[in-house]
């Protein structure tokens, strides 16, 4: 790189860290502008969070042991829907330890405008840098995109991750590697619809390295949806028997059962709104669902489990309806359009 390269990629660096700022007592905003390198990481391949965590601190010539990642442990709730005007909104639910949210904004110059959601917990973890206004913590966001667990991008194509207490997908067919976060960074850079996110996931060997299994609902902007699941390290694809689809904490694929499958409850609730609208939610009315689905217990290891946040992606507007630590009162739209941008919504 040239001297002014080398000063460009520094300044947009610092940008990108002062642009963290807090929103409310439960989430954060941060707009990306920084170079975070994936198509260097899709390059190499990533099968571990080690080798990701140590990817960005080279990446940023950041110090050794900067930044760390938890190691998961979380329960949601997803499902697709039409509003009445035919608009395809997937809403989703991240439950886990309870934590302030960040939305990150990403304008990558070789992919797609997205708008993505992770924690603290993900980023800052480990006692000692739980304070994300410290500032001494804010170079560990420089993994944020890295980090983000759902999300939409400027083509409608939304995802989100969801936990299956199960061994760990770890498939060797001699693919380049990938985990899931580094997966869901991929999909909103660079897939546009349900065809190319399912091409990236068999191009690529899953490994799920934060010690469970997982599987992801897709949606996109034609009205299409898909659920990828692992069983036994092969990928298998749940598609909707009608228009909507949901996902807990269990598996989809017919015939799979695990004991320590859980969610069914939440389930219920969502395909008893299913039968009583035919399917058919506005953005208002999934939210009220989720916070029907929403989670708030204490762990056995002690802490809060919580419904972080709760967010209706709009596939067709390319928008994101946002509730965050519960407080449904308090609503905000973002679009991957207007990085840094959030929208009081009534």
């Amino acid at each position: 790189m040239s001297i002014k390269e080398i000063m460009n990629a520094q300044q947009s660096v610092k940008e990108t860290l002062d642009s963290f700022k807090k929103l409310d007592e439960h989430t954060y905003l941060m707009n990306f502008t920084a170079d975070y390198g994936l198509d260097s990481l899709l390059e190499k391949g990533v099968n571990n969070v080690a080798q990701l965590l140590k990817f960005v601190q080279n990446y940023y010539h950041l110090q050794k042991k900067t930044l760390t990642m938890d190691k998961g442990g979380y329960a949601c709730t997803t499902f697709n829907v039409f509003n009445k005007e035919g608009q395809h909104l997937l809403a989703r639910n991240f439950d886990y330890k309870d934590a302030e949210n960040v939305v990150v904004w990403s304008a990558p110059e070789n992919g797609y405008k997205s708008v993505a959601v992770t924690d603290v917990n993900i980023m800052l973890y480990g006692r000692e840098h739980q304070n994300p206004t410290k500032t001494e913590n804010h170079s560990r966001f420089l993994a944020a995109p890295y980090c983000c667990m759902d999300g939409i991008n400027e083509k409608g194509l939304a995802i989100a991750v969801l936990e299956l207490k199960d061994k760990a997908t770890n498939q060797q067919r001699g693919k380049k590697g990938i985990i899931p976060p580094a997966a869901i960074r991929a999909v909103l850079d660079k897939c546009e619809n349900i065809d190319e996110v399912i091409e990236f996931f068999e191009n690529h060997d899953m490994h799920d390295s934060l010690f469970c299994n997982y599987h992801y609902h897709v949606a996109d902007a034609s009205g299409r949806s898909v659920i990828i699941e692992y069983v036994k390290n092969e990928m298998n694809l749940i598609y909707p028997e009608d228009k909507n689809q949901y996902a807990m904490n269990f598996y989809l694929t017919k015939g799979v059962y695990n004991a320590k499958d859980f969610g069914f409850e939440r389930r219920d609730k969502v395909l008893d709104a299913f039968k009583k609208n035919g399917g058919i939610m506005e953005e208002g009315e999934a939210m009220k669902l989720l916070e029907r689905c929403k989670l708030y217990y204490k762990h056995k290891r002690g802490y809060m489990i919580t419904s972080l946040w709760s967010a209706v992606y709009n596939c067709n507007e390319k928008t994101m309806l946002y509730c965050g630590g519960m407080d449904y009162s308090v609503k905000y739209k973002f679009s991957p359009l207007k990085p840094g941008v959030a929208e009081r919504v009534e």
